[in-house]
């Protein structure tokens, strides 16, 4: 995720109006890499056994059927002036199935029921207990307990819902500074039990950025860098088009891809403990129009497309941009690479790859335009959709055909 201007004399008009009326992992990975099978040979499969003798062959062919469809069950905010929702950071799907939405823009946090009913706005802004000034995350301790991750504040803030009550868990300030003084929060996870990862900035050099991902957590206050590679871009923004390594979190396991580009990923645990490396026979896309700078119609700056043309095409695209680690520990690999400053690189309308925790293929599907992944548990997905006039809706959709 890429929140922009985390400063906390943000106002976006958008609230003032509702005041009237959300260790390095990347060369030891690199020293694991097996060749997976070429796109041309994709029925063939791809295999690799890791360390762990675990192997996993997969081809273009998975477990789902080909034609899948969505089913819109709910759908909150959006134009509705008694649902206002401005810039929702990120959502958390409680077992019952109701969604606490960390709304940065607003400096709120909401909770919807599970059948997307609006239930009630749970923090206000503020410094006290139970209030956040800069939501960005938030994660379901249990049935009725959140946990919130306010940036600006460096705290995590824990809520019990049932009662009122609230407690505050300062989060290191060498953690959380080097990113709020970068101005933007591209990455952000929050799990249970209080870990919290981020994607730090770093140096650049040649139009090449460091990227790192870190965690940390109140059991284990260090900086713990978990991962690192190079990242190509330009006045803040990443180049998607070229390869590097990314990182997907869940509840209980996170994920990693190949740092020079193929199309591998890596299984670890809580504690970090490798559980599988898998492969599959995806191609890149081609480059697209504006991701050579050809394009006049689209959305960035006319610099940005003479900063595009003049550096040229990656000599291998990236063959994802994103991964998601949904509720139930499957793997969703995002396929379409977002232009550069896209909103969130969420990939509104993306095609996703999905795997099992085990690294078996199960199928692709393609999400409906303009909407976000957000969450996944069952058939079931949770969305960001914005409309036309910019307003946010979060949305709930079913796979219709498994």
């Amino acid at each position: 995720m890429g929140i922009a201007n985390t400063r906390p004399d943000y106002q976006p008009e958008r609230i003032i109006r509702r005041l009237e009326a959300r260790l390095t992992l990347a060369s030891f990975l690199t020293g694991l890499i097996v060749g997976c099978a070429s796109p041309e040979s994709a029925s063939a499969g791809c295999e690799i056994t890791d360390p762990n003798d675990h192997a996993v062959t997969n081809t273009s062919v998975g477990d789902w059927p080909a034609e899948l469809s969505w089913r819109e069950v709910w759908r909150a905010g959006g134009l509705n002036e008694a649902e206002v929702l401005v810039r929702p950071a990120g959502v958390a799907v409680s077992p019952d199935g109701s969604v606490a939405i960390a709304d940065w823009g607003l400096a709120e946090v909401v909770v919807l029921g599970p059948g997307g009913e609006w239930r009630r706005t749970v923090t206000a802004h503020g410094e006290g207990p139970g209030e956040v000034q800069a939501p960005v995350a938030v994660a379901w301790v249990n049935a009725h307990t959140l946990l919130i991750l306010d940036v600006s504040a460096f705290r995590l803030v824990t809520l019990d819902l049932g009662s009122g009550s609230a407690s505050v868990t300062p989060v290191d300030p060498a953690f959380m500074s080097p990113v709020f003084a970068a101005g933007q929060v591209r990455f952000v996870e929050l799990q249970p039990d209080g870990t919290v990862w981020l994607e730090f900035p770093g140096p650049i050099e040649d139009g090449w950025e460091e990227r790192s991902f870190v965690r940390w957590s109140p059991d284990n206050p260090v900086n713990d860098t978990v991962l690192w590679s190079r990242a190509r871009g330009f006045a803040g923004a990443t180049l998607a088009a070229w390869p590097r390594s990314l990182l997907g979190v869940g509840p209980e396991t996170w994920v990693v891809s190949n740092p020079v580009g193929n199309y591998e990923l890596e299984v670890f645990d809580r504690e970090g403990t490798r559980l599988v490396r898998f492969c599959h026979v995806g191609a890149a896309l081609p480059l697209s129009p504006a991701e050579r700078g050809e394009d006049a119609d689209a959305e960035m700056p006319d610099a940005w497309r003479d900063a595009l043309r003049e550096l040229g095409e990656p000599p291998n695209p990236a063959i994802i941009s994103r991964i998601v680690v949904d509720l139930d520990g499957r793997i969703w690999v995002q396929r379409d690479r977002p232009l550069p400053g896209a909103f969130d690189g969420h990939g509104a309308g993306a095609t996703y790859d999905v795997f099992l925790p085990s690294g078996r293929f199960l199928g692709s599907i393609r999400l409906p335009d303009k909407q976000r992944l957000l969450e996944a548990r069952g058939r079931r997905v949770w969305t960001l959709h914005t409309g036309e006039l910019g307003e946010s809706s979060i949305v709930a959709l079913e796979m219709e055909g498994l």
